[in-house]
C-alpha cells in the first residue's frame, strides 16, 4: 500500500488499530510517513495525536524510545489543541510504558495519576481500565502484592465492561502472568486460559504471544520442560512476526531462564547472548537484571566464580539504579516533601557539575585553540612565500599536526555539545556534487600515499542541490572515509553517493563507504559507536585516534533524522551505509554557497580594526589580511574599552571583534558599539577560541553581523569578508 492523497493518509491513520492489521516493519514505517506528509502539508492538525500514537508504538515495538517519547509530546499536544481525550489518554499510557521499560518508575507513577484523574473525568471504561492496568504493573515492579492484585481486579472489571473483545483478551492475560509472579498459579491458569482462548478465537497475534509467555512461565512452574520451552519459542516467534523486537527480547531473556532452570546451559548462553547488546545499547534496565541474574547462575553451575561474582556485581548495580530506596514504600508516597527535597538536591549537584564541566571545556578550548590559531595562521602565510621542497615539507607536516590537534579538541568539544543539546544544524543551500569533490580532493592524497585506490561513484544528476547542514555532512563523511583510508592497507575504498527523490521536495540521499581493509570481527561491531570505543585495544597503538569520531558521526547523523549502518568481516573489508532525508533546494536556479565569485578588489582600501588582547593572534590575523589585499589598513586594540577610544578618531568598515578580551570583552564592547546609531555602518565579526553556548540567532541579537571560531581557515575567513561586503 502506498499513500498518495490525504485522504488515503486519513483513512489510514484512523482506521490503523492494535490488532491484526498492525507489524512494526519498514513498510508501516513508510505509510506512517507518506501520511505525516500529506498531513501536514494540508495542515491538518487534528490527526497529529492518531499520527503520533501510530508513530510512537511503531518506535516503541522498535526499541526506539527516544523517537517514541518525541512522538508521544506531538500526540499530547495536538489532543490537548483539539480536546481529543482518548488520544491523549493513550498518549499518556503510551509514555508510562515507555517510563517503565527504561526504569523511571517515579516519572511514570505521575504520570499514572494523570491518567486516571482523565479517564474517569471523561468515564470511558477502556481508559479507566486502561489506567489501572498501568497502576498494577508498575505496583508489580514494587513487588507490593496484595495493592497490585487489587489493581489488576479493577482493570478486569472496567475492561469487561467495554466489551472489546481484543482489550479483555490482552489484560486478562497480562493479569494472568502477575498472578504467576506471585506464585497465584491457580487463579492465573483461569485468568490465562480464558484471555487465551478469547485470542485465539479471534486470532489476535500480540495477545497469543503473551498468553505463551505466560503459559512458558506457568510450565516452568509445575516442572514441564517441553510443554515450558515449546511455549517460549512460540511467543518469540510471535514477537517476531509482528517485528515487536522490545518484547522478543524479553521473551528471549526467559527463554534462557527456563534454560538456566532446566540445566540446559549451552542453550541458555546462546540466548543470552542475541539479548544483552540490544539491551544495554537501549539502556533497557529490566532487561539487563534478567540477564545478568541468568549468567551469573549460568556461571557459577559451570564453576567460573570469578565470572559469576562479576555478573551478581553488575546485577546488584542495576537493582539499585532501577529499583531505588523508595521502592518499598507505596507508589503514592513517592511524591512527599523528603522525595521532593532529595531531587532538589540531585538537581542542583547535577547543575553544578554540568557547570564545572562547561567552565572546564570552555578554558580547555580557549587554551588551545588560540595557539592552534597562531600556528595554522603562521603556515599558511608561510605557504604564500616561495619554498624549497623541503621547507614545504616541513609545513605541511606542521600544519597536518595542528590540524590533528585541532581534530582532538574539536571532537571532545562535538560531544560536550550533543549532550547539552546545544549542537545546532543549518540549513543552507548546497551542492551535492561540490561536497563529494571536496572529500575526494582532501582525501585522495592519503589514499596515493598509502598506494590504494580511492574510487567516487555518483548516482545523482550532477549539481544535484540540496538543503542542509553542509559542514556537518561533511565532517561525518570525512570521519568514516579517512576511517576507511587509515584501516585499508592494500585494495581501495570506495564512496558510492546515491540520491533519490522521495517527494517534490524532499530526497534520500544514501552514502555506502565500502573498503577492503582490516575488517571488523562481529562482536566488536555495535561497541565500535560507543564513545571512546575502538574495535580493538591494539587499534590505538597502531594506528591512533581518540575513539570519539565514529561516536560523534552517528550523533550527528541521528540528530539529521538518518540512519548509520555497518556490515564488516574481518580481514576482508567494511561497509558503512549513511541514509539521511534532505530538502531539495525549491529554487533550481539558485546557486550554492560554494559557487559564490568573490574578488579582492571588494576590500581595496578597507578599514579593518583587529581586536584581540592576544598579540600573537593579532599579528598573524593582521598578516593573513594583508595577503588578502595589501591596501587593507589595519588597526588593533588590546581590549574593549580600546576599541570604544579608537572609533572616537576612525570609524573602521568591519571589526574583528574577540569576545574575551580583559576589562571589557567583546559581547560588552559590540552592544555599546550598536547603542550609538553614529556606528551603525561598521560590520563586527565575533571570534572566539571558547566554547560558546550561543546560537547564531543569539550572536546577531547582540550585534554581530557574522561569527568564526578559532582557529579559522583564511579562505573561510576571506569569503566572510567579501559576504559581509557584498550584503
Amino acid at each position: 500500500m502506498s499513500i498518495s492523497t490525504l485522504e488515503q493518509a486519513e483513512a489510514y491513520v484512523l482506521h490503523l488499530k492494535r490488532s491484526d492489521n498492525w507489524v512494526s516493519d519498514a513498510a508501516m514505517l513508510q505509510n506512517l510517513q507518506e501520511s505525516q506528509t500529506f498531513i501536514e502539508n494540508n495542515k491538518r492538525a487534528d490527526l497529529l495525536p492518531h499520527l503520533g500514537i501510530h508513530f510512537a508504538l511503531y518506535y516503541i515495538d522498535n526499541g526506539e524510545y527516544q523517537q517514541s517519547w518525541k512522538y508521544t509530546e506531538i500526540a499530547k499536544e495536538n489532543a490537548l489543541l483539539y480536546a481529543n481525550n482518548a488520544k491523549l489518554l493513550e498518549a499518556i499510557s503510551l509514555q508510562i510504558r515507555i517510563q517503565r521499560y527504561l526504569g523511571n518508575l517515579e516519572a511514570a507513577q505521575k504520570l499514572v495519576h494523570e491518567q486516571i484523574e482523565i479517564a474517569y473525568r471523561i468515564n470511558d471504561y477502556l481508559q479507566i481500565a486502561s489506567a489501572y492496568q498501568n497502576q498494577t504493573l508498575l505496583l508489580h515492579k514494587q513487588h507490593l502484592k496484595e495493592d497490585c492484585i487489587e489493581a489488576g481486579r479493577k482493570a478486569i472489571e472496567y475492561i469487561q465492561k467495554s466489551k472489546m473483545d481484543y482489550y479483555i483478551a490482552n489484560f486478562k492475560i497480562g493479569f494472568s502472568g502477575i498472578l504467576l509472579d506471585f506464585n497465584e498459579t491457580s487463579i492465573a491458569f483461569e485468568q490465562l486460559n480464558q484471555g487465551f482462548n478469547i485470542a485465539k478465537k479471534n486470532k489476535f497475534k500480540l495477545p497469543l504471544a503473551l498468553a505463551y509467555s505466560n503459559y512458558g512461565t506457568y510450565y516452568q512452574l509445575v516442572g514441564n520442560e517441553k510443554k515450558c520451552i515449546d511455549a517460549y519459542k512460540k511467543c518469540i516467534a510471535l514477537f517476531h512476526q509482528i517485528n515487536n523486537t522490545t518484547d522478543e527480547m524479553t521473551a528471549k531473556i526467559m527463554l534462557a531462564d527456563a534454560y538456566e532452570y532446566f540445566n540446559k546451559i549451552s542453550e541458555a548462553e546462546q540466548t543470552l547472548k542475541e539479548t544483552i547488546a540490544f539491551s544495554e545499547q537501549n539502556g533497557i534496565k529490566y532487561n539487563l537484571i534478567g540477564i545478568y541474574e541468568t549468567l551469573s547462575k549460568l556461571q557459577e553451575k559451570k564453576g567460573n566464580y570469578i565470572d559469576a561474582l562479576a555478573n551478581y556485581k553488575k546485577l546488584n548495580q542495576i537493582k539499585e539504579e532501577y529499583l531505588n530506596n523508595e521502592t518499598k514504600n507505596k507508589l503514592q508516597k513517592l511524591e512527599t516533601n523528603m522525595k521532593l527535597d532529595v531531587l532538589k538536591i540531585e538537581k542542583e549537584n547535577a547543575e553544578k557539575m554540568a557547570s564545572v564541566k562547561h567552565d572546564f571545556l570552555a578554558n580547555m578550548s580557549h587554551e588551545i585553540r588560540t595557539p592552534i590559531n597562531s600556528i595554522l595562521g603562521i603556515c599558511y602565510l608561510l605557504e604564500q612565500q616561495t619554498l624549497n621542497e623541503i621547507q614545504h615539507n616541513y609545513i605541511q607536516r606542521l600544519k597536518r599536526s595542528g590540524e590533528n590537534l585541532l581534530g582532538i579538541i574539536n571532537d571532545v568539544l562535538d560531544i560536550s555539545k550533543i549532550e547539552s543539546g546545544k549542537m545546532e544544524l543549518t540549513n543552507d543551500l548546497f551542492s551535492l556534487d561540490d561536497l563529494i569533490n571536496d572529500i575526494f580532493n582532501a582525501l585522495e592524497p592519503k589514499a596515493k600515499d598509502k598506494e590504494i585506490q580511492f574510487k567516487i561513484i555518483n548516482r545523482f544528476k550532477k549539481k544535484k542541490q540540496l538543503l542542509g547542514d553542509k559542514i556537518r555532512l561533511y565532517q561525518i563523511l570525512l570521519n568514516i572515509v579517512s576511517n576507511a583510508i587509515k584501516f585499508t592497507n592494500e585494495g581501495s575504498v570506495t564512496l558510492l553517493t546515491d540520491c533519490k527523490e522521495t517527494d517534490e521536495h524532499h530526497s534520500q540521499i544514501t552514502f555506502t563507504i565500502k573498503d577492503t581493509g582490516i575488517g571488523i570481527t562481529k562482536n566488536k561491531i555495535d561497541k565500535i559507536f560507543e564513545r571512546y570505543e575502538q574495535a580493538d585495544a591494539t587499534i590505538k597503538d597502531k594506528f591512533g585516534g581518540t575513539g570519539l569520531g565514529l561516536s560523534i558521526s552517528k550523533k550527528i547523523v541521528q540528530l539529521m533524522n538518518g540512519t548509520i549502518d555497518i556490515k564488516s568481516k574481518l580481514n576482508k573489508g567494511t561497509e558503512f551505509i549513511i541514509s539521511i532525508p534532505m530538502k531539495n533546494a525549491v529554487q533550481m536556479n539558485e546557486v550554492a554557497t560554494d559557487d559564490i565569485m568573490i574578488t579582492p578588489e571588494l576590500l581595496n582600501n578597507k578599514l579593518i580594526l583587529i581586536a584581540d588582547d592576544n598579540l600573537e593572534n593579532r599579528l598573524v590575523a593582521k598578516e593573513i589580511l594583508l595577503n588578502f589585499n595589501k591596501t587593507i589598513k589595519v588597526i588593533e586594540a588590546n581590549d574593549g574599552n580600546e576599541v570604544i577610544n579608537l572609533l572616537f578618531k576612525k570609524i573602521p568598515d568591519i571589526i574583528f571583534m574577540d569576545l574575551d578580551m580583559p576589562n571589557l570583552n567583546g559581547i560588552e564592547t559590540t552592544q555599546q558599539i550598536r547603542k550609538n546609531k553614529k556606528y551603525h555602518t561598521i560590520k563586527i565579526i565575533g571570534n572566539t577560541a571558547s566554547l560558546s553556548s550561543f546560537t547564531k540567532e543569539e550572536f546577531h541579537e547582540i550585534g554581530f553581523d557574522a561569527f568564526i571560531y578559532k582557529p579559522y581557515k583564511p579562505k573561510d575567513l576571506y569569503r566572510l569578508l567579501v559576504t559581509l561586503l557584498t550584503k
